[in-house]
């Protein structure tokens, strides 16, 4: 069990290192109703943690291809890891005849791409989890190193995790899972199946994780 105090796990010195980059943190982390998988697109750790330094976006933890785990943001704090999330129900075709024609207007209102997708995002902001999508509000990020393989179109994919970095990965969301009494099937997502970003990101490796977790 991971023992943490002010949000840092203290109790395991081998397995992570402390490195918390100040500017990622955002107000306090609520109850937290979920991990997400991001992966980096930056092929080392140390260059996704030196951009980190001069930016106010970035996850909880980062584990690179040597299994070195990094936590990088207090786990009462809030990363902004999330980005403009999908509506749920539409991906899932599960909306209320007025819910889904509210998210059809926005969708096909005025404005450009960007903006029509921020506004889909305050809705679904209204929303309690599990009725929407992780939101940096209730969500752990985890960032995994590795490059994106898939030139320029969004449904390319990234770099296969190493096994030692598999075998963190595997090991660090089996602690926060039964920390945080979260569901291994229903409670953890690849960034790019929920948000506007690269369709691949964090899906294979989740696909990993499922096959691997017992």
């Amino acid at each position: 069990m991971l023992a943490i105090f002010s949000g840092v796990i203290k109790n395991q010195p081998v397995k992570i290192k402390t490195r918390i980059i100040p500017n990622l943190e955002h107000g306090i982390l609520g109850k937290i109703n979920s991990i997400v998988i991001h992966r980096t697109a930056a092929p080392t750790a140390e260059s996704t943690l030196n951009a980190w330094k001069t930016k106010k976006s970035g996850a909880h933890f980062l584990i690179d291809k040597s299994g070195k785990i990094y936590q990088t943001a207090r786990l009462d704090k809030v990363c902004w890891h999330m980005g403009l999330v999908h509506a749920r129900c539409r991906l899932e075709e599960s909306c209320t005849k007025k819910d889904g024609e509210i998210i059809k207007n926005i969708l096909q209102g005025k404005g450009s791409f960007a903006e029509r997708a921020r506004k889909v995002l305050a809705h679904e902001k209204k929303k309690n989890y599990p009725d929407r999508y992780p939101m940096n509000t209730d969500s752990i990020g985890i960032e995994l190193v590795g490059v994106y393989l898939g030139g320029k179109s969004d449904k390319g994919l990234f770099e296969q995790l190493t096994k030692l970095q598999s075998a963190s990965f595997l090991w660090l969301i089996t602690e926060l899972t039964v920390k945080y009494n979260l569901s291994f099937d229903k409670d953890i997502y690849a960034h790019g199946a929920v948000a506007i970003k690269k369709e691949n990101e964090g899906v294979t490796s989740l696909e990993w994780l499922r096959s691997n977790y017992k």
